[in-house]
């Protein structure tokens, strides 16, 4: 489980040791701010709800109050879908359509959000932000910054907020502003706070505007004065009763029995679309296949719940119309269906890799409850439950990377988990780590798009390892602590140092409280522990932690293991980051040589040879380390191809040498290059990325290309800023190159 030579190999100018700020996250994830209206279907309008869209609808037309219009009610409500009703009228009044069931094209595209209005003036536009995670709500905002006119500089600056509401508050158009999900409240503070005005969501002065979040959380206290809030509750029963029949027809009943049944279910939109679902599958089957005891219309479906003892109680009320609706597939041969469903409510709150963690032979092979589950099988149960409406699927090239995945919505999880978690999860984890495509190293860019869907779900597993988790054995607590810092390493690759850190340092309790602080798992999580430490720029707790590594692989193994080797080359490129260049020699000399024969293609040693390199530039000695990133990046070329990690690292370094060398005319095509490999390995906020474009800067700028030069650097300040605060001696270096530009130029820059 160790992390051969930290996070990222070392250079000259490349700057893998980086302190994360309290953001502490990396390159804004990919978000999309158009409403997804593909989850509206015109053919079944929205019931029960037009007085409520009534009172929203002028306030985004010129007649605006200024105030958060919070939707706040139980999972399963419906908020969302209010939201979006909200969307497609004012989309339908824009193109001078019928607000009803109509099909007007999506809002909020890249410029405008929306269709100029039919009164020609200016163009209406609509955001959309989910606000379940801090970074999506981060991204998010900052792309409607984006929207209305802020630059990079802007929109990454510290104060982007108070700038993207004076923007919002003389906006010369109507817009609508749907911030969905939000469910820590705790996210919306942004650089203040919620409650007064100053977080990420607040009061403004533009009649033309409108601000609508969806939530659970309804309590006044929490949202602060400029806020008011809309309780979304049950539908009443006569559109209750319309929602049962849009999906069933005339077929399961009158309208009366409708409206019997919609009373028992609490009038919950998602419980009647659950069993609405469940009648019109139930009667598009031959009757001849329908067990005698199958409710298959509204009055039997009543007596069904009533049975079930589900009541009037909404949330009562789905659980019994889960279970009708889990009972009719097994009905159709189904029998997995209910034990699939809670086997995904086992798993994190986030899209779930079925591909990976439900493969039909270790379902199959090691849960006795999937005994004799053949992939045709699983395959037709997960779309039945898709159909159903107990599963959806997510978008998949936003959330899964391609990954086949699919996700319960809140509540039904909610309800398929209770008093489920036995450790099944726990196996197919074990399952799934055994599986080529995550075997496969999570520095090693092929791996990331599927430990990027892996990683909630394994981070998510260590808390039911140690004091407090399930009665899970020391191996199943184990294979819990491998998965999780499995996913650490993979955030630490992502340059999310700070999270990485804090995962490390839970597997580390784990593994202590297992094995005890001698073991030689404990100290392989020590040391990538240390790693993160070195990464973020704790140099005094990460030599600590390196050099008892490396005392206890000494004395264990000798000085000659691999172990022992690692954790020394470690120690020294930590003295070199430190300016400490004769201890950092000395260690890495010795790993050097007791690599012995075969060095010249052992990936330890040529590791260890590029930090050696790095010591000779330091020293001054810049030719012979020009000729040692030469045969290095040959070596890499011939061993892992172009576009590998290390070959990069190789041409970064050997780039930086030329700079210093004053050869700007080799060092330009060799600075783009690197830069155009790292933006595609890594993102462009990634701390690998941004020292790549302040070398390249540096070498544009000596070329008299100064304003190329110039709006790099801005980028990567603006970019490094965010990353790790305005006061880490990697965004003080891009301020301080700036300055020196300015003073050279005459003016500033």
């Amino acid at each position: 489980m160790v992390a051969q030579h930290g996070a990222m190999a070392a250079g000259r100018v490349d700057i893998a040791q980086l302190v994360l700020a309290a953001a502490e996250r990396g390159d804004d994830p990919p978000v999309t701010l158009v409403p997804p209206l593909g989850e509206r279907d015109p053919s079944r309008p929205l019931r029960g709800r037009d007085e409520l869209i009534e009172t929203l609808l002028p306030l985004c037309l010129g007649r605006g109050d200024g105030l958060l219009h919070v939707l706040h009610g139980m999972s399963g409500c419906g908020k969302t879908a209010i939201a979006l009703e909200l969307v497609s009228r004012l989309k339908s009044r824009a193109a001078g359509e019928s607000p009803v069931g109509g099909d007007s094209p999506a809002a909020g595209d890249s410029s405008a959000g929306g269709q100029s209005p039919a009164d020609g003036k200016s163009p209406r536009r609509v955001w959309w932000v989910d606000a379940r995670h801090a970074d999506t709500l981060t991204a998010g905002m900052r792309a409607v910054a984006r929207h209305m006119g802020l630059g990079t500089d802007e929109v990454r600056d510290p104060v982007a907020v108070d700038a993207l509401w004076e923007r919002l508050d003389r906006a010369p158009h109507d817009w609508l502003l749907v911030v969905d999900n939000a469910e820590d409240l705790s996210l919306l503070d942004g650089p203040g706070r919620l409650v007064a005005g100053t977080g990420w969501l607040r009061p403004h002065t533009c009649p033309r505007g409108l601000v609508v979040v969806t939530t659970r959380h309804g309590m006044a206290r929490l949202w602060g004065p400029s806020a008011v809030l809309h309780a979304v509750g049950p539908v009443a029963p006569d559109h209750a009763a319309r929602i049962l029949l849009d999906r069933t027809g005339d077929r399961a009943g009158s309208p009366a029995e409708a409206r019997a049944l919609a009373g028992r279910l609490g009038g919950l939109p998602l419980a009647l679309t659950v069993a609405g679902s469940y009648l019109a599958e139930v009667n598009g089957m031959p009757a001849v296949f329908r067990d005698a005891n199958t409710p298959a219309d509204f009055a039997s479906y009543r007596r069904a719940l009533d049975g079930d003892g589900a009541g009037i109680n909404p949330a009562r009320a789905a659980a019994g119309a889960w279970r009708m609706s889990v009972n009719l597939l097994h009905h159709i041969g189904l029998v997995y269906a209910g034990r699939v469903l809670n086997t995904l409510a086992t798993f994190a709150d986030a899209p779930i890799p079925y591909t990976l963690v439900l493969r039909p032979s270790a379902l199959s092979t090691t849960v006795p409850a999937f005994a004799g589950l053949d992939g045709t099988t699983l395959w037709r149960t997960l779309g039945e439950l898709i159909a159903l409406g107990l599963v959806n699927v997510p978008e998949e090239s936003v959330a899964c990377e391609g990954l086949p995945c699919v996700r319960l919505h809140p509540l039904i999880r909610d309800i398929a988990r209770a008093g489920t978690e036995d450790g099944t999860a726990v196996v197919l984890m074990e399952q799934a780590l055994h599986l080529d495509e995550v075997r496969v190293p999570p520095e090693d860019p092929r791996s990331w798009p599927t430990w990027r869907a892996l990683a909630p779900h394994a981070l998510d597993l260590l808390r039911h390892a140690g004091a407090g988790g399930l009665e899970l054995d020391e191996g199943q607590q184990t294979v819990c602590a491998n998965a999780a810092e499995l996913a650490a390493r993979y955030l630490q690759s992502q340059g999310l140092f700070g999270q990485a850190r804090r995962e490390f340092e839970r597997v580390l309790a784990v593994r202590v409280e297992l094995l005890g602080t001698d073991h030689p798992e404990t100290i392989s999580t020590m040391h990538n522990l240390a790693t993160a430490l070195h990464d973020i720029g704790d140099w005094s707790g990460a030599e600590d932690l390196y050099r008892r590594v490396w005392e206890f692989w000494r004395g264990v193994r000798g000085e000659t293991h691999p172990h022992t080797l690692t954790a020394r080359h470690e120690l020294g490129r930590l003295l070199l980051d430190e300016g400490r260049t004769a201890e950092a020699q000395e260690h890495l000399s010795a790993v050097y040589e007791a690599h012995g024969a075969g060095a010249e293609e052992d990936p330890g040693a040529l590791a260890t040879r590029h930090v050696l390199a790095r010591v000779l530039q330091e020293r001054g000695e810049l030719d012979r380390a020009r000729q040692e990133y030469e045969a290095l990046t040959a070596i890499n070329l011939r061993l892992l191809g172009e576009a590998d990690p290390k070959t990069v690292q190789a041409r970064q370094n050997h780039a930086c040498v030329l700079y210093e060398l004053g050869r700007m005319a080799e060092a330009l095509p060799e600075c783009q290059d690197v830069l155009e490999a790292r933006r595609a390995l890594y993102g462009a906020s990634h701390p690998l990325t941004l020292g790549t474009a302040h070398l390249l800067a540096l070498v544009l700028y000596a070329l008299d290309r100064v304003d190329e030069a110039v709006s790099l650097m801005r980028d990567a300040r603006d970019r490094s800023h965010q990353l790790l605060g305005a006061g880490h001696p990697e965004s003080l270096s891009h301020v301080r190159t700036l300055e020196r530009w300015s003073r050279e130029e005459g003016h500033q820059v």
